[in-house]
């Protein structure tokens, strides 16, 4: 059996709540990250990496940035005649709206899924940062002759809302599922992301939907009880968005080379939307240490543990530290930033002071001028 063989799903709006800072204009999955990335590149690229040509993304409202971002799918290798990538927004009916939950999203694209004729369906969100082989997921789940799989970590689970741990007994089974009650001890936690048989997730999606049950994992913790339910362990580095300063840590682990090995591995690209820029400039008097700087950049002033992302100006006498700074904004002369997540196009002007903890990160709106 293989990976063409899998239909996959991403959940492109799941937990927009968790940071509405910076999803008030855009989904979690077009959320920028890493430079030049945007959180929906993770699973997707994932997904071509194990061989999925046919993947629909659900998505509920501001949604125009995304639609953006992934185009027709073609930096996926997913723009083609047959299969590739389709958007799913909300069905319009009589009895339709904006999806209430993940059941709900899932049986307004029941059609899509049914005619996919695939065996086996992915389900994902965007919120979970890692490289995670699909590829090798399926066969897992195939050996175990699993009626679904759920992927899961080992560490101090997320705050975030129906956070589900997991226990696994020797063989890997899933024997019982809880949500989380304390976030100060290691726990094996769900991270959303499961292979289910197509029909078996029909079957379900029509039960839950005559029982108007709208939250997916009503749907999944009674079958752990009456089916074969298997846990797929993430051994590498994941990280779970669920708060502002989850994002800010995630965008600064990647100044840590071993987790950049793990989400980057070179047998398991990452792809994104290609933006042609001109290679940054470095000015005479200027000081760059542990940052990662895209392309297209001007840098005069004083970079250190940042995340630089495309277009960015630093003037002359400017000093930024600890600071996630986006896509085309500029930093004044002899500004100061420290610990900040600067969106899109942000003006800071000459002789600005912005600081805030690496606790409690300062977040600019996009657009904003200070």
């Amino acid at each position: 059996m293989s990976a063409n063989d899998v239909l996959g799903i991403i959940f492109s709006n799941a937990y927009d709540e968790v940071i509405p800072e910076l999803t008030a204009l855009r989904t979690m999955g077009s959320v920028p990250y890493a430079g030049r990335y945007r959180l929906i590149d993770f699973p997707l690229s994932s997904m071509v990496n194990a061989g999925i040509t046919k993947v629909g993304v659900i998505t509920n409202n501001n949604y125009r940035s995304l639609m953006d971002h992934i185009g027709n799918g073609k930096p996926w290798d997913l723009s083609r005649k047959r299969e590739g990538l389709t958007l799913l927004p909300p069905f319009s009916g009589p009895d339709s709206g904006m999806f209430k939950g993940k059941a709900d999203a899932l049986y307004g694209s029941i059609s899509y899924i049914s005619d996919s004729g695939k065996d086996y369906v992915l389900l994902t969100d965007c919120n979970v940062l890692g490289n995670i082989d699909y590829d090798d997921m399926l066969r897992y789940h195939i050996e175990k002759k699993s009626d679904m799989t759920l992927a899961y970590a080992e560490a101090i689970p997320p705050e975030i809302k129906n956070s589900v741990e997991y226990t696994v007994d020797d063989d890997g089974r899933i024997t019982e599922s809880r949500f989380v009650d304390t976030y100060t001890s290691s726990a094996k936690f769900s991270l959303k992301v499961m292979i289910i048989g197509r029909t078996l997730l029909e079957r379900l999606l029509h039960e839950a939907n005559a029982k108007r049950i709208s939250d997916f994992e009503d749907i999944v913790s009674p079958c752990i009880s009456q089916m074969r339910v298997y846990g797929y362990r993430q051994e590498s580095y994941v990280k779970v968005i669920s708060s502002i300063r989850s994002y800010y840590d995630a965008n600064l682990d990647l100044l840590d080379e071993k987790i950049r090995k793990d989400l980057f591995p070179a047998d398991l690209p990452i792809y994104t939307k290609i933006s042609d820029r001109s290679p940054t400039v470095y000015g005479i008097n200027s000081a760059v240490g542990n940052s990662l700087v895209a392309d297209g950049c001007k840098i005069d002033g004083e970079v250190e543990n940042c995340i630089i992302f495309r277009g960015v100006t630093v003037a002359k006498g400017a000093k930024v530290k600890n600071s996630i700074i986006m896509q085309d904004t500029v930093i004044g002369e002899g500004a100061a930033v420290d610990c900040v997540i600067a969106d899109k196009d942000v003006r800071i002007s000459t002789r600005k002071t912005l600081s805030g903890a690496s606790n409690y990160p300062v977040y600019i709106g996009k657009g904003i001028v200070i």
